[in-house]
């Protein structure tokens, strides 16, 4: 009985290992500066037209996710940012979000 539990269980736990994200890959940082453009608060994300960001990616209007609640809630349409993109694998964020004071 209990090796008919592990040949069933077996798949599970390693489809769901072959689907963990790589915790290996080295978390890579990039400085933004850009203009909050939309904010969607139910995926918390901010869309922001933004320079180039040197190191990885040419200037563009792109959605960025924002994990820190109190960081979001300080979001503004229309606001320039500077901001820290932390990129691992596919995965990217904000952080470290710096608001410009409006003249």
């Amino acid at each position: 009985m209990p090796r008919l539990i592990a040949v069933l269980v077996l798949p599970f736990l390693l489809l769901s290992c072959s689907r963990m994200p790589n915790r290996g890959a080295e978390e890579k940082k990039y400085q933004l500066k850009g203009v909050v453009v939309r904010l969607d608060p139910q995926l918390q994300t901010a869309t922001i037209k933004h320079g180039p960001i040197e190191g990885w990616m040419e200037a563009m209007t792109m959605e960025f996710p924002v994990p820190s609640k109190e960081e979001f809630a300080r979001l503004q349409q229309g606001q320039t940012i500077h901001a820290t993109v932390l990129v691992r694998d596919l995965d990217y964020h904000i952080s470290d979000i710096k608001i410009e004071p409006s003249n």
